[in-house]
């Protein structure tokens, strides 16, 4: 899958226009992050987009909580050792800039 159903583009445009510029520059970093590990070519960009879709279907009000989705694009992976890999990056990242460790979810 290379693109996000029309739901899923909708929430995540919602959750963008929403958000500060701080937490889209983590995001924008953590997917970099990501992207340097899993490549820019297509498989990269699909585990991008399995992520997203993870925090959607999650309810994720942030796209910054991108590095706690990580580990959920392994069951599409071929090779899973750079999604832990990415993992582990991208938990230093958020640890190094106080990031929380729970995603921003509504409270039920």
């Amino acid at each position: 899958m290379l693109d996000l159903s029309g739901e899923v583009k909708e929430r995540v445009i919602r959750i963008w226009e929403n958000m500060g510029k701080e937490d889209r520059d983590h995001f924008i970093n953590q997917v970099a992050l990501a992207m340097s590990i899993w490549g820019s070519d297509k498989e990269g960009r699909a585990l991008v987009l399995d992520v997203l879709n993870e925090m959607v279907k999650k309810g994720s009000r942030n796209l910054a909580d991108f590095g706690l989705f990580v580990e959920a694009a392994i069951k599409n992976a071929k090779n899973k050792s750079k999604i832990k890999r990415a993992a582990i990056i991208l938990e230093g990242y958020r640890i190094k800039h106080a990031l929380p460790s729970e995603p921003h979810m509504p409270i039920v």
